[in-house]
């Protein structure tokens, strides 16, 4: 059973995923906002409001704290399918604006090291997601 500290840590994590991933090209534009709002919630099964992904964003550029860090230090609390929903909802969240920063590209897979996932497996990842992206 998972108690609801983690799982409000698991909410946070996820979102701060896609937040980071949003924020890597230095701006975040509607159609990233609104694909995290639709992803948290199909994640979470919470809602979460497009001011409240504003102010992650925010907190998140104030933190010292890389995303590939935390990740680091969590990935021994996320069992292998939360790990590749974190990957699919930042790779979901990258292609919402239609362009591809090298940026957010290394970005992604400094987290999928982070987690312990292979390129390969990483590879296997978006590719299943391509017809979603498109």
């Amino acid at each position: 059973m998972v108690d609801e500290s983690q799982s409000d840590q698991r909410k946070e994590l996820i979102l701060q995923t896609m937040v980071a991933i949003a924020g890597a090209d230095g701006r975040l534009v509607e159609s990233e906002t609104e694909t995290i709002c639709r992803l948290y919630q199909r994640l979470t099964g919470d809602e979460i409001a497009p001011v409240d992904v504003a102010r992650a964003l925010e907190a998140r550029t104030t933190s010292s704290l890389h995303l590939a860090d935390l990740l680091k230090s969590r990935r021994g609390e996320l069992d292998m399918k939360t790990r590749e929903s974190l990957l699919k909802a930042a790779y979901l969240v990258l292609m919402s604006d239609k362009r591809v920063a090298a940026r957010e590209r290394k970005k992604l897979h400094d987290y999928a090291r982070a987690l312990e996932i292979p390129d390969i497996h990483l590879t296997a990842i978006l590719e299943d997601l391509s017809p979603l992206s498109e």
